[in-house]
């Protein structure tokens, strides 16, 4: 937990790539035994990367050696961790735990698996998937590798629709997913609703995440919501969900 360091936003310098692809392995290591999480959905704005980001930093907080995969050419979660990479130069004495990054488009994901499985001491592999039902080959190999699948959804009525149009698909392939309702209002009708339609069509995870200003901050700084000067809103959603997603994959 930060307790002394004023955040200030941090911006990628001019030159610094925004997609960084994590060190090659060490010539004749063991590969990983990394389990895996996969965060997708069939549609954008759902908080795919957010949720990655937050869980890696838990998973990280907890002790695990974690790495994040941006398969999305947005590159949106590389340029979180290049933030974040700022954030330890500039604060060394901070306890920040490294996150490893890899980082390639999901055209080239047997590729990016090779790297992931060359890579030792490795525990944990978080993927970020661009959103599109489009590349549904691809996403279904990377269902049949995961260890875990959480999809996404706002309470809205379009996302629900999407989430629940690739959740028939993930369970086709057979592959371990529940819905991760995220960006939550629960003051409103349709939140209990969601929750029905949800319930109705797959496994739910127990805990859904508020839509707070906090838990979207974490784009600005490079930092997980635990990780934030004092309790941040929504730092108990993410560590309740990780727990949940901890049982669940036996970790």
């Amino acid at each position: 937990m930060l307790r002394t360091v004023a955040l200030e936003k941090l911006k990628i310098p001019k030159g610094l790539p925004s997609r960084r692809a994590a060190p090659p392995a060490t010539p004749n290591a063991e590969p990983t035994t990394a389990k895996w999480l996969v965060i997708a959905s069939g549609k954008g704005g759902t908080s795919k990367t957010t949720t990655t980001l937050n869980l890696a930093t838990v998973a990280a907080a907890a002790g695990l050696s974690v790495a994040v995969l941006d398969t999305d050419e947005q590159a949106t979660l590389s340029k979180w961790h290049a933030r974040r990479e700022i954030f330890r130069e500039r604060h060394p004495d901070e306890a920040v735990p490294p996150i490893r990054l890899f980082s390639l488009p999901l055209g080239e994901l047997d590729a990016a698996m090779r790297k992931v499985d060359a890579t030792p001491d490795v525990d944990l592999v978080i993927v970020d998937t661009p959103p599109g039902l489009e590349q549904r080959l691809l996403i279904s190999k990377l269902i049949r590798r995961a260890d875990f699948l959480l999809v996404p959804t706002s309470q809205g009525t379009a996302d629900l629709e999407s989430a629940n149009e690739f959740m028939v698909a993930a369970i086709g392939v057979g592959g371990r997913a529940a819905f991760l309702l995220s960006r939550t209002n629960q003051r409103w009708g349709s939140y209990r609703i969601a929750k029905k339609i949800l319930n109705s069509a797959g496994d739910l995870c127990p805990i859904d995440v508020r839509d707070l200003r906090d838990i979207e901050a974490t784009h600005d700084y490079g930092l997980g919501i635990n990780e934030f000067s004092g309790r941040a809103k929504g730092a108990d959603d993410i560590e309740a969900v990780w727990e949940y997603v901890r049982k669940t994959m036996e970790i």
